[in-house]
């Protein structure tokens, strides 16, 4: 580990021994079988919106979002619950989900998550009371994911519901 002077405050030198730590495990957990990465991270994104605590939602999304997370395999692995979350979620917590997502530079699964705004955007609009958030939700990740052509074909689509 690296270490501080003691001209430092004493809170200075606990937290760049925590940062340290911290950084040693996001190293670890890194090399971790994707399957296991995967199962963590289901563990808290594929909960029901109602049963999730914000708190802990937002580390969560505050972790992945983070520069630290530089793990794309992760994020690919659980995109359609990041796509989900990006459209239903609180505001915070789906403009985290689309800043996750738009670290995601893999062509083929780009068109996944737009294809996934399109189906959660087609079974909202079957609702009897469609939420209008979620549309809303849905234009934000593609224009913030810079999809133009699917961004154009969803305005066409729910101009109504945006």
């Amino acid at each position: 580990m690296i270490e501080f002077g003691k001209e430092h405050s004493k809170t200075w030198i606990e937290l760049m021994t925590a940062y340290q730590d911290y950084k040693i495990k996001i190293f670890n957990w890194t090399k971790e079988d994707i399957d296991v990465k995967y199962n963590d991270l289901y563990i808290e994104l594929n909960q029901s919106l109602f049963k999730r605590d914000l708190h802990k939602r937002l580390l969560i999304m505050d972790f992945l979002r983070g520069t630290d997370m530089w793990d794309e395999s992760v994020i690919l692995s659980v995109f359609k619950e990041l796509t989900e979350i990006a459209l239903q979620d609180q505001e915070v917590i789906a403009s985290y989900a689309r800043m996750i997502l738009k670290k995601i530079k893999h062509h083929s699964k780009q068109i996944e998550i737009a294809k996934q705004v399109f189906i959660l955007a087609e079974k909202e609009e079957k609702q009897k009371d469609p939420d209008y958030d979620i549309f809303h939700n849905g234009y934000m990740l593609l224009f913030d994911l810079g999809y133009k052509k699917e961004l154009q074909q969803f305005i066409d689509k729910y101009k109504n519901f945006i």
